[in-house]
């Protein structure tokens, strides 16, 4: 009786033994399984906030923090440190999903596979991706400076892998053709930036006004910005002198151009100041302070119109049209398209009151 009561206490120690063992290595394999899941949650996050961050509030913080000129430091380098993530993610998912299938087998055996399977799925998908990268979205500086010394120490440790991939991606540079230099940002790229900027509230709605006026303000042709002939306010050489200090007072005009019956004959410029200044001085004949006009073509491009008008140091320029006057375009209607109509508090009505408003 005493052996057989020994015999069956061994057996109860060695199935409580292997049970414990058991749970042991379940317990192991589950922790090594939560590991696992929080590095690829990291890993995802660090591409996210390495892919989302600010070079211009990182190179701000770059002056008080290490971590920072370690991010920038890094970035210089940001196909190696993506390949890094890529590689540190995939491994991490690879042996998780690998170990969930061999713990998920040994407690359910043939169902184990499928279950294993399911649960992955939904954990990687959850913490492993969606979670962190949102995260990492909102905070992005901070993220990639919490995360920089750990990549650094990963992309030593994955450096051959990351050498072999760089000859991988040369290959396949060659094999379809990449061509780097294709790869600029387009004017409309850069104004769907300035407008999301602006929608975030970090970019003032006028100085994003003034941003995309700007890229339009090469591409602008006199024809769309100059006064139409038939709105242009002009002299006539046989007006009498209170005809022409009406139209002085009435458009308040600085400048008003000459003609001789009719625009087809324009004879040159008389400034407001030489006008009075004659007054003052007892004379009537305008003849001599009638300056030579300013000419250019409706296809110039403002832009190129305004340094050759601050070159010759002129205000206003006629616009003809082969031998016809088409308009008038001042300074003033060319820079309005940057930052919209200028006037002092001596203007009653605008230089150029038909002219269209600034793009916007």
């Amino acid at each position: 009786m005493f052996f057989k009561g020994r015999r069956r206490n061994i057996i109860i120690l060695k199935l409580f033994s292997g049970y414990l063992l058991k749970l042991y290595e379940t317990l192991a394999v589950s922790a090594a399984l939560g590991v696992l899941i929080i590095l690829s949650g990291f890993f995802s996050a660090a591409e996210t906030a390495f892919t989302g961050f600010s070079a211009v509030k990182m190179k701000r913080l770059a002056k008080n923090s290490r971590r920072a000129r370690l991010v920038l430091e890094l970035n210089n380098n940001y196909g190696d440190v993506l390949t890094t993530l890529l590689i540190g993610n995939n491994i991490v998912n690879i042996l998780a999903t690998s170990l969930a299938t061999v713990l998920f087998s040994a407690i359910f055996q043939g169902g184990g596979v499928t279950l294993s399977t399911l649960v992955m799925t939904a954990l990687v998908l959850v913490f492993g991706e969606v979670s962190p990268k949102t995260v990492a979205k909102e905070f992005p500086e901070e993220f990639a400076m919490f995360s920089a010394p750990a990549i650094k120490v990963c992309m030593c440790a994955f450096s051959p892998l990351c050498r072999l991939f760089a000859v991988w991606k040369r290959l396949l540079a060659k094999i379809f053709r990449f061509n780097k230099k294709n790869k600029k940002m387009t004017e409309e790229e850069f104004g769907i930036i300035v407008s999301d900027i602006a929608d975030e509230g970090v970019l003032p709605r006028e100085e994003q006004k003034i941003i995309l006026n700007a890229l339009r303000y090469g591409e602008t042709k006199v024809a769309s910005v100059m006064i139409p002939a038939e709105n242009i306010t002009y002299i006539d050489k046989s007006e009498s002198i209170n005809e022409i200090k009406r139209k002085f007072a009435d458009s308040n005009y600085s400048r008003i151009p000459v003609a001789s019956g009719g625009l087809s004959r324009v004879l040159g410029i008389l400034y407001r100041v030489d006008f009075y200044e004659m007054l003052i001085n007892g004379r009537s004949d305008i003849f001599p302070l009638i300056k030579p006009a300013f000419y250019c073509k409706p296809t110039d491009n403002i832009s190129e119109l305004l340094k050759i008008m601050q070159g010759a140091r002129r205000h206003l320029a006629i616009v003809a049209d082969g031998s016809r006057v088409a308009g008038l375009i001042t300074v003033e209607d060319i820079t309005a398209q940057l930052v919209g109509e200028i006037q002092d508090r001596y203007d009653s009505v605008p230089e150029n009151p038909h002219a269209p408003p600034p793009a916007e």
